[in-house]
């Protein structure tokens, strides 16, 4: 404890992650917490350890999920370090500085300005958001949206000739959305991947911002090396009710990063995946039972980043695509502390992190 004030510091070989995963985040006092895990400069094996603690950094943000993470180093260094960091995770924030160029400050701060297009957001870890929240808060949004939900009438009126007028649809996905038999939810998915193409026809977006230069849009969950995303499909549930949570996967580069988990006494299911050959399409499909998933989730739980379980059609209706597919994936913004930064533009504009429509 800081000798006159109410702050508090901690110096440790290990990230603040207790046996029970519960961190405690000392609400309204300050704490710093300091985790020195860079190897020696005289280790031989110090490229391959340093890569190693930047996964072991990323798996702690990806389950505790913090709002926001600044990136500080030697501006030669700090891209590839930030890149990596930015790929590895879903933050709402991600802020790049340096250590030694007097134009592009240190990170200092968590903040971002919405009025500036830094769009952020509050975002629960993946696995536990229905313990706190309907939706994800994504700033700026519409407020009235988040109670928001489609009349029946429109989205039985909309047909496959709506992709037409400018969406960017391939043709798998047609096939997808053919085989869909209630009207109403072939008509949200339709709504689904219209939304979807026209998020990422510009993806990622620049921020118009004086003061620093940010990118902002819908990313792909986090790229970590076997971290996916699980869908359940139990006994009874059907390709209609799979569909609106997993075409935003299937329709975008997102496709690889998801797993089927489908009940082995599904085989209506179990059939129209087959038709689909979705094998071709780099996804995983896993037959077994609740009792067998159980047992390998105890095992490998650590390795998905959400944790899905099919339900049916809501009573509710369906949602504002833009709330419902934040349920799934990321958003958010990556800023530098430099104004007009086009090198940071360039490099981090060309990451494989933003969401775009499979091809």
């Amino acid at each position: 404890k800081h000798s006159t004030k109410d702050a508090y510091f901690k110096i440790g070989p290990a990230l603040p992650s207790p046996d029970n995963d519960e961190m405690e985040e000392y609400w309204r006092k300050v704490v710093v917490d300091v985790t020195n895990t860079i190897p020696s400069s005289t280790d031989v094996n110090k490229h391959n350890k340093l890569n190693m603690e930047v996964d072991k950094l990323s798996k702690w943000l990806n389950r505790h999920q913090p709002i926001s993470l600044a990136v500080n180093a030697k501006r030669s260094q700090v891209f590839d370090l930030g890149r990596d960091l930015f790929e590895n995770t879903s933050l709402v924030v991600t802020t790049i500085g340096s250590t030694d160029k007097e134009d592009a400050p240190p990170a200092m701060t968590c903040q971002a300005r919405p009025q500036d297009a830094e769009c952020f957001g509050e975002f629960p870890p993946r696995k536990s958001m229905g313990l706190y929240t309907k939706y994800p808060v994504i700033i700026p949004s519409s407020t009235p949206s988040y109670d928001t939900h489609y009349r029946k009438e429109y989205l039985e009126s909309l047909t496959l000739d709506d992709l037409y007028s400018g969406t960017e649809c391939p043709a798998f996905v047609e096939d997808w959305l053919s085989d869909i038999t209630d009207g109403t939810t072939r008509g949200y998915c339709v709504e689904l991947v219209r939304y979807l193409s026209d998020a990422t026809k510009e993806n990622p977006k620049r921020g118009f911002g004086t003061g620093r230069t940010a990118l902002w849009g819908l990313q792909r969950p986090p790229m970590l090396e076997g971290c996916r995303t699980l869908l359940r499909c139990g006994a009874n549930d059907s390709f209609d009710d799979l569909s609106p949570v997993f075409l935003p996967f299937y329709a975008t580069n997102a496709r690889s990063q998801v797993e089927l988990s489908v009940d082995e006494s599904n085989s209506e299911l179990l059939g129209m995946l087959m038709k689909h050959d979705l094998d071709n399409h780099v996804f995983k499909v896993v037959v077994e039972g609740d009792a067998t998933l159980e047992q390998r989730l105890a095992k490998e739980g650590d390795n998905f980043y959400n944790i899905v379980r099919i339900q049916s059609k809501n009573e509710e209706g369906y949602p504002m695509p833009g709330q419902f597919v934040s349920l799934h994936l990321p958003m958010g913004h990556i800023k530098s502390t430099m104004k007009n930064d086009e090198e940071f533009v360039k490099y981090f504009g060309q990451s494989d992190k933003w969401l775009k429509m499979a091809s």
